[in-house]
């Protein structure tokens, strides 16, 4: 017999969702936060899925509103696998992208795959904690541009991102040698209070390795200090030419992110939970 349920949060149970917060002042701000959505009506407690067993709360996870946002559940380092394969499973319904992070929850793939969810792709993510506490030299020949500007769409169509357009208040650069574009990036808000994101979308492939990356990337963290306090960006775990720029300029590895798919997947295999 299972010995741990699958359930909605109600309105009783809400300080159930940031039981697995370990600061107790970021889990009343959060769960303040989350009280204050559903007044509003802009959040309901059965968005949240829980995952108890006689010990407690092992899991939460909100389901969003839209399925294109990605599942982000939070879960104990020690879940039980049968338990996390009936919770990873559930959370199929809600949204076709799960993304575990190792700083909310085991990076435990088997279990994922088992539940029905195949590996796209890891990540990893570095932070930048205060980008004034050392200087970044900025390039003369990093400019901002348009996807309209001569060069520009030719570059990003070369690397593969010829559908890419600027975010809200996202500003295009692009580094040029000899009158060519040969790298674009771009920067803006990160979506944290006060951390700026970078894009690096890449070096043109034939000017590859001669350090055009690194101008661009230290030129961007120039600018973002002198409006950000901080930098936060990711890449692909195998692309360890990203990685070093990010710790030559001093970021730190903050998490490991394993993204994941629906897939489809034998109900026979996934283990039902009791009814709360």
């Amino acid at each position: 017999m299972n010995t741990y349920t699958l359930e909605a949060a109600t309105h009783d149970t809400l300080a159930d969702v940031v039981a697995l917060i370990p600061d107790p002042a970021e889990a009343e701000r959060r769960l303040t936060f989350t009280r204050t959505r559903i007044e509003a009506r802009a959040l309901h407690p059965e968005q949240f899925l829980l995952l108890r067993s006689p010990r407690g709360v092992e899991g939460v996870c909100l389901r969003p509103a839209s399925p294109r946002v990605p599942l982000f559940p939070q879960l104990r380092e020690d879940v039980p696998a049968d338990a996390l394969i009936a919770f990873l499973c559930e959370l199929r319904a809600a949204a076709p992208r799960l993304i575990l992070v190792s700083t909310q929850a085991p990076l435990r793939r088997e279990e994922a795959e088992a539940a029905g969810w195949a590996l796209q792709e890891t990540n990893v993510v570095y932070e930048t904690p205060d980008l004034r506490a050392r200087s970044y030299p900025a390039d003369p020949h990093v400019q901002p541009v348009t996807v309209h500007d001569p060069g520009v769409a030719a570059a990003l169509t070369a690397l593969g991102r010829e559908a890419w357009v600027p975010g809200e208040d996202w500003t295009l650069h692009a580094l040029t040698h000899a009158g060519e574009v040969v790298a674009l990036a771009a920067l803006g808000a990160s979506g944290r209070p006060d951390t700026a994101g970078i894009d690096l979308i890449g070096v043109l492939p034939q000017r590859r390795g001669q350090g055009f990356g690194g101008r661009l990337h230290a030129h961007l963290l120039h600018l973002a200090a002198q409006t950000f306090g901080t930098h936060v960006g990711g890449t692909e775990a195998d692309n360890h030419a990203m990685r070093r720029l990010f710790e030559r300029h001093g970021a730190r590895l903050v998490s490991t992110q394993l993204d994941f798919g629906a897939a489809p997947v034998l109900a026979a295999s996934v283990p039902e939970a009791t009814a709360p």
